[in-house]
């Protein structure tokens, strides 16, 4: 019996780390650097809190539906975080993770009051070009959640990296429909 709890623990511990490693894949992303989103996108605030939001089931259900598919497992909160100027909001920002070609793709989404597109930044990927090209970037300016904000539509993706920029692309369109859901 103790010949097998030896060998059984190591694999049993390897299994545990990937399915929690797996799960968290998808989506889960930290923001990486405040101070430089925060300087680029809301000239002068000064400071950011956080609010923490779920969801409700009902909620959950009207989600999906504007976004077209399912909540990724891990996503049954959203960091939501309020940046500050001179104590009052500014705006909010959120953060996403989407598969590209290569591998995960960090995006960062500035929002402002009035739930419109301040501006998006790719904070971390694999991919072999650049993705925070302002040719690309730009066009997520001034849109809502009742914008398609999809390649081929009203985004024009990075010439040779379709799957890149519509990870980009959903990133956004599901963070603005999480935003205007779980109120601003």
């Amino acid at each position: 019996m103790k010949q097998v709890w030896r060998w059984a623990k190591p694999l049993i511990i390897i299994a545990a780390a990937n399915v929690l490693i797996g799960s968290a894949y998808a989506s889960l992303c930290v923001w990486v650097n405040p101070d430089r989103d925060i300087k680029t996108f809301y000239p002068g605030a000064d400071s950011y809190s956080t609010d923490i939001k779920k969801f409700t089931s009902q909620q959950e259900i009207a989600i999906e539906k504007r976004i077209g598919s399912k909540l990724d497992p891990d996503e049954n909160e959203f960091k939501f975080y309020r940046v500050k100027k001179q104590g009052r909001v500014a705006g909010t920002v959120l953060s996403h993770q989407a598969r590209g070609k290569y591998g995960a793709v960090q995006t960062v989404i500035a929002i402002g009051n009035d739930g419109r597109i301040i501006g998006v930044h790719v904070q971390r990927h694999r991919e072999p070009t650049n993705l925070n090209q302002d040719s690309f970037l730009n066009q997520f300016r001034g849109k809502t959640p009742n914008d398609p904000i999809a390649v081929g539509n009203d985004i024009q993706a990075i010439p040779g990296y379709d799957q890149s920029s519509q990870a980009v692309a959903f990133s956004v369109k599901k963070i603005l429909v999480i935003f205007d859901v779980l109120g601003r």
